[in-house]
């Protein structure tokens, strides 16, 4: 799926946005409105991100496994190989050292990512503090057209950027227009 990225300084087009796009069969698990002022969101019945779509979490953990693999890798075979220990590991013992060790990579890359903004809306940390609602809609390639003449029928929005909704360890974010 594609994720569009829609700018607009009005709570109110937002919600005739999200209404249109409802009857376009567009529903709230694929359209999400991030702003700073959330309880404006809830007034307007706009369904707003989730933590998983503002904090950097999922590719924080992605690359905590990575790295607590690669060290549990090192870590097994450096033992195996020169010390006393490791002519006694067996193999399921150095696998459960590499899984420990992916595991603790997966929460500290969480940790880390909890107190960190999604790389995906970062570039739009700006526009979000200075009164802009970010509205990001999922949407399968066919029905980015009719996303677009939707969104053309109001007029304070403007296109802000497109992106996958798929969330890999070394993605990097798509230029904000």
């Amino acid at each position: 799926m594609k994720r569009l990225y829609y700018l607009t300084k009005n709570v109110n087009v937002a919600e005739q946005v999200s209404y249109r796009l409802h009857e376009e069969g567009i529903t709230d698990w694929n359209f999400h409105v991030l702003g700073k002022d959330k309880a404006n969101l809830v007034r307007h019945h706009l369904h707003s991100t989730t933590p998983l779509q503002e904090l950097d979490i999922i590719r924080s953990g992605e690359r905590g496994v990575l790295a607590g693999f690669a060290v549990g890798v090192a870590v097994t075979g450096f033992v195996a190989l020169f010390t006393q220990i490791g002519a006694s590991m067996t193999l399921l013992m150095q696998v459960a050292i590499i899984i420990l060790l992916s595991l603790f990579g997966a929460w500290l890359g969480g940790l880390v990512g909890v107190s960190s903004e999604n790389y995906k809306i970062r570039r739009f940390h700006e526009d979000i503090e200075a009164g802009f609602f970010l509205l990001m809609i999922d949407v399968r390639p066919e029905q980015k057209r009719l996303l677009r003449e939707v969104v053309d029928e109001f007029g304070d929005i403007r296109e802000a950027g497109e992106d996958s909704t798929i969330i890999t360890p070394f993605d990097t974010p798509a230029v904000h227009h």
